[in-house]
């Protein structure tokens, strides 16, 4: 007897075919009904029938006739931008940065906020901070924070596999103990949360909009009060079992030894804002001894300012040669607000490699500076609120047909 394969149910064949012409509405738009036809495998009935069911859920709109043919101007449909909207959000160590974008990525509206007392306030002001931020930013583009579609925030620290423990997060009030719970309880309950850390974020802007657009395979050295990597291998980024991937301050130090028995110390300890201040008062330099103060020095010439420079890019060259054989990246990326000085510390860089090995990889400064969280954050707020409103809007709400005979 011949087995019987059955064709799938037409519901399904439905939603396929609408999601074919979402796609191509969304790539191509605006876009008639007969252009599509010619752009996806359908007959043109097929395709209106799609684009009706479309413009009646909303996700598409008629965006004005096609000008400049003969005869009657056909009706051409584009993706409704402002059918779902997404927030991203940058919690950094000293300001809190939003922002609002439609399901195209389009950002609509910034904002941001100091903080003006987090530490003394804790970890209940700064959920009412964010929060206060994500509804006025849902109030520009005209809806309740509970119609928001999704919400990225971007954390300094190891978001648990449960996407809401945060660990390893010493720049957050308590050490971020309870913040993404917090949060998760701040945020209304129809509105997804994702808590992303915050390099893995700027790793995705760099792969989306920034230097990692060629390549598959590179890692985001971001130096700022802290240091982080992050890792995108395969064109994705690398999280780790538990999250901890990519927490490169953690490497034991290539300075000087411990007695047995006493860990040494971390990379951590000589590297990053805290360490540059530090050095900073150790010899005197004039200015308040923050990175930026010392890195304007060094670019006047100023010695000691030189001496910390050089430091740190020794610092950074061993980091770059402890990951380099391990994974191989096409592109090293220096970024955060000390990485990004590419101008000071790229030549520094590339000399002290050959004190750590043979390895030579091309290493460049990012340009996207102290937008690269937020922009990530954004951008993947955006995609994952375009996903879930096509595939609503795709879905086939019929009743289930009976099955063949």
């Amino acid at each position: 007897m011949t087995d019987r394969y059955p064709a799938g149910p037409q519901r399904l064949l439905r939603s396929l075919n609408g999601r074919a012409v979402l796609e191509a509405i969304d790539q191509a738009g605006p876009i008639t009904t007969t252009d599509l036809a010619g752009r996806i495998p359908l007959s043109r009935p097929t395709v209106a029938a799609a684009v009706g069911l479309l413009l009646e859920r909303g996700v598409i709109t008629e965006v004005g006739p096609v000008t400049g043919r003969k005869g009657p101007a056909p009706a051409q449909y584009g993706v409704n931008a402002d059918c779902a909207f997404a927030i991203g959000v940058d919690v950094g160590h000293r300001q809190v940065r939003a922002a609002v974008a439609d399901v195209t990525g389009q950002v609509r509206a910034t904002a941001h906020a100091w903080d003006d007392g987090r530490g003394r306030a804790g970890r209940d002001a700064l959920v009412e901070q964010i929060l206060a931020l994500c509804e006025d930013l849902a109030g520009r583009v005209g809806v309740p924070l509970r119609e928001i579609t999704q919400v990225v925030m971007g954390v300094p620290a190891v978001v648990g596999t449960d996407g809401r423990r945060l660990s390893y997060a010493a720049g957050l009030p308590e050490a971020g103990r309870g913040l993404g719970e917090a949060l998760g309880r701040a945020i209304p309950d129809r509105v997804p949360l994702v808590l992303e850390n915050d390099v893995n974020l700027a790793a995705l802007a760099e792969r989306t909009h920034g230097c990692g657009t060629e390549v598959d395979d590179f890692v985001l050295l971001s130096l700022g009060v802290g240091l982080g990597l992050g890792l995108v291998i395969d064109g994705r980024v690398r999280r780790g079992a538990t999250g901890v991937a990519g927490e490169a301050g953690y490497l034991p130090s290539d300075r000087g030894t411990a007695p047995v028995g006493k860990r040494r110390e971390l990379v951590q300890d000589h590297i990053g804002a805290r360490h540059i201040s530090a050095r900073a008062r150790d010899l005197g330099l004039p200015g308040d001894g923050s990175p930026l103060a010392v890195f304007d020095l060094a670019r006047d010439g100023h010695p000691s300012a030189l001496e910390i420079v050089e430091d740190t890019a020794r610092s950074i060259a061993y980091v770059i040669a402890c990951v380099v054989p391990l994974i191989d990246p096409a592109l090293i990326v220096l970024g955060g607000a000390i990485g990004a000085n590419g101008d000071l510390l790229l030549e520094p860089v590339a000399r002290h490699m050959a004190d750590f090995g043979d390895f030579r990889p091309t290493v460049v400064a990012s340009g996207l500076g102290q937008d690269a969280v937020l922009t990530g954050a954004t951008a993947m707020s955006a995609d994952l609120a375009r996903e879930s409103v096509f595939s609503a809007a795709t879905t086939s709400t019929t009743p289930a047909e009976p099955p063949l005979p």
